[in-house]
This record gives C-alpha cells, sequence and structure tokens, in this order.
C-alpha cells in the first residue's frame, strides 16, 4: 500500500504501532455525515432562479440525515433572496419536506412565467425599437428628473392586475421597494397582506404605493404588452 511504503523507515517496530498508524491515516480521509449547520451555506445566489435553488438545496438535503421539517423550513427561509416563495413560508410554516417542494414547484412554475413574459415583452420592445424612428430632442431642452407620482388620480388601463405585474417587476429587478408602513396594532391581526410592503394591513391589489410605482414602470416604456389602449381611465377596476 501506498501509505505504508512512505512511513519512514524505524518507525514502526510493533504490530500495535503499525494498526495506530492505520487508522490514523484512514480516519483523516474518511467521510462523516453532514449535519444541520452545513445546510445553512447553501444560499441562494443573486442572480440564481428558484428552480435552481430549490434543486441545489434539495440534494444537499441528501446528504444529511434526520433534519425536521420545520428546521428545514427555518434554514431554507433564511437562505432565500427576497421572493413571494419565502413570504409563504413565513405566513404559513410547512408541516413536511413533500409540502415544501410542492410549494416551492407552484412558485417556480410563476417564475417561470414571469419569465417568459419578460422575454415576450423583451422581444416586442426591440422589435418596436427598430422599426420605430428616434424622437426628436428639442435644442436645448434639458431632461426632467423624475419625481415619484403621488396617489396619482388616473392610471394607465392594464389588461392584468397590477399585483401580478408586481412579481415580473421584481423579476426583472425594477420594483422599487416602498417606505415602511407606519405601526399600527391592528394590522397585525389582520389577514390582508401586501406583497409590495411585504407586511400586513392590506390586499396587494388595493395598495396606492403599488399603483403609482406600476404607473412610473408605465411610463418609462415598460409592460407596454399590458395596455389596454394608450388613453388613461379612472382606474375604477382597482379599487384603493
Amino acid at each position: 500500500m501506498a501509505w505504508f511504503n512512505q512511513l519512514p523507515p524505524g518507525t514502526v517496530k510493533t504490530f500495535e504501532q503499525l494498526s495506530q498508524r492505520f487508522l490514523h491515516h484512514f480516519a483523516i480521509n474518511k467521510r462523516y455525515p453532514k449535519t444541520a449547520s452545513y445546510l445553512f451555506t447553501i444560499v441562494q445566489h443573486e442572480h440564481e432562479g428558484l428552480k435552481e435553488y430549490v434543486q441545489r438545496f434539495s440534494e444537499a438535503v441528501l446528504e444529511v440525515p434526520h433534519v425536521g421539517p420545520e428546521l428545514l423550513a427555518s434554514i431554507i427561509q433564511q437562505n432565500l433572496k427576497s421572493s413571494r416563495f419565502k413570504e409563504s413560508i413565513s405566513r404559513k410554516p410547512l408541516a413536511t419536506k413533500e409540502e415544501l417542494l410542492a410549494r416551492a414547484k407552484k412558485y417556480i412554475r410563476i417564475e417561470e412565467t414571469a419569465g417568459k413574459r419578460s422575454m415576450t415583452s423583451m422581444k416586442r420592445r426591440l422589435t418596436n425599437e427598430e422599426g420605430a424612428m428616434p424622437p426628436k430632442v428639442e435644442k436645448g431642452r434639458r431632461e426632467r428628473k423624475y419625481m415619484p407620482p403621488n396617489n396619482l388620480a388616473y392610471y394607465t388601463p392594464l389588461s392584468v392586475p397590477r399585483a401580478e405585474l408586481l412579481a415580473i417587476a421584481i423579476h426583472q429587478g425594477l420594483v422599487r421597494r416602498p417606505p415602511p408602513m407606519q405601526d399600527n396594532p391592528k394590522w397585525m391581526k389582520s389577514e390582508q397582506f401586501c406583497h409590495f410592503h411585504e407586511d400586513r394591513g392590506h390586499d396587494t391589489k388595493d395598495c396606492y404605493n403599488l399603483k403609482d410605482e406600476i404607473e412610473r414602470l408605465v411610463q418609462k416604456g415598460h409592460f407596454r404588452e399590458f395596455l389596454v389602449h394608450r388613453g388613461r381611465i379612472n382606474d375604477f377596476e382597482e379599487p384603493r
């Protein structure tokens, strides 16, 4: 054996010494089972999709024996970057590993759908830009600095709810998060949850700040494929 031939001459004089050398050598190379602390190192990367991360995390779980569902849910919630899946685990803890995978698949489908829509939007935008004439710029005219909308009275009519557009905007990294909501003890008991504020107190579809943020993105040229027409009407379909 190679390890035996590498022993310095005269260092092994008895069978007991040989046994100790043998055990010491192979104990160092032995692979020990990984503990739950290893799973805390399996963190979702900044540009890693949920599908890829769940696959990587699931493979790591197989290397760690006897991890309870509560601990598993706590670990993956800490390791995930901000997402609707992470919020889901926070609101409704998982009971089993199977439930974790089932819920993850649901949000993977949502993420993939948002990705397909964003690709379609990008292709349409590139096509429109290639066929359109560049806009004329008045000489000496300075570009306006953007001023955030404040509870706009009118919104561009869209073909899908703004709560759904939020998921796409988050996926594309377009969203500017609103300021934190003011503390209100009544909201802590509320079952309504706003995915834009990431807090309780009102539904996402009723959020003032979300409507203004989506309108800001629309005015910057995003979500053109969801425009109903180019006019602007009062936003009756989504009451505040």
